[in-house]
């Protein structure tokens, strides 16, 4: 019986998909392209999958033993019932993109100090002058809520960038500190840690433990003046609670790269909201080449480890949901 590898990824540039070919042909596997979204029976006979698929296609896949992931979240395939049945193994690529939505991060968060909508706005109307004082990374207090590898990339550009104190939250705050956090928060502290911090900067999954992580509370807890990231997933805040906080100034600025629902529908709130720096969920997809090799060698690594049945790398909780 032959073992297929299925493939849909939205990088399949002719000499990735030549090293995946060689890669699988060695190990014994055949591999097979879509193109396009692929119907539910030409997943049927795949052992394995590789890249993005409709969760509804998923539980039609019956020869299905892994599937890895080509992104970070994957909060569409932990529900009950996506999968054949319960031996299927859900890799994802947490490690590929800590650089580019680290950089993401600076990127906006320097905008908001440095008040570039401001002035694009200025300069858009051939305006010419100062419009006011401006704040730095050097010599902030950063809080970086979730501690993988976007928290932990973001945290270690911000300690290089001077921030006077740079801390974390995260579910086990036991576990050993890295080196670039001064300190370390859990989850259920998470009103304390927010406390004085200049900047907040979100970055944890989707599940149903972080549902509206921020809300009210949390943001009446925030610095006066404060700013606020969030990256991980847009159930993480309740979208309510942070239009209030801007509209009343209580923050300084926001920046979201994730909403829920996605995409924004055109009359929400958010769309209105004072200080906000709102970009499509762009921060981590694929138009970086960096990230869609750091993909293909978690795929090719993960490839090896399960034909030769060793455990595979990043393999997600599907209970924790991460």
């Amino acid at each position: 019986m032959k073992r297929i590898i299925g493939v849909h990824i939205s990088f399949p540039r002719g000499d990735r998909m030549e090293r995946i070919r060689a890669a699988a042909e060695k190990l014994g596997f055949e591999v097979r392209v879509f193109d396009g979204e692929p119907r539910a029976e030409e997943l049927t006979d795949c052992e394995v999958l590789f890249g993005m698929f409709r969760p509804a296609l998923l539980r039609t896949a019956g020869n299905l033993r892994w599937m890895q992931c080509s992104f970070a979240g994957v909060d569409h395939y932990t529900g009950p019932g996506v999968f054949p049945n319960a031996e299927v193994r859900l890799t994802n690529a947490a490690g590929a993109y800590g650089i580019t939505i680290s950089e993401h991060l600076i990127c906006t968060l320097l905008m908001m100090m440095r008040r570039m909508p401001e002035y694009g706005a200025l300069v858009a109307q051939r305006g010419w002058k100062i419009i006011g004082d401006i704040r730095s990374i050097y010599g902030s207090r950063i809080l970086c809520v979730g501690m993988g590898d976007i928290g932990s990339c973001f945290g270690s550009r911000c300690r290089a960038l001077g921030a006077a104190e740079v801390s974390g939250v995260r579910r086990r705050p036991a576990l050993e500190k890295p080196d670039w956090c001064d300190r370390v928060f859990a989850t259920e502290a998470l009103c304390e840690a927010v406390a004085g911090m200049d900047v907040v900067a979100c970055s944890v999954p989707g599940t149903h433990d972080s549902r509206h992580l921020f809300g009210e509370k949390e943001f009446a807890a925030m610095k006066d003046g404060a700013y606020f990231l969030n990256v991980g997933r847009g159930t993480t805040v309740d979208q309510k609670a942070l239009y209030d906080a801007l509209c009343a100034h209580k923050l300084a600025g926001a920046a979201i790269d994730v909403a829920d629902p996605e995409p924004l529908p055109p009359d929400h709130f958010l769309w209105d909201a004072p200080n906000l720096l709102l970009t499509p969920h762009v921060s981590g997809n694929m138009s970086l080449e960096k990230t869609c090799e750091l993909v293909m060698e978690i795929f090719l690594d993960n490839l090896q480890r399960y034909a030769d049945g060793r455990p595979l790398l990043h393999q997600v909780d599907l209970r924790a949901g991460y």
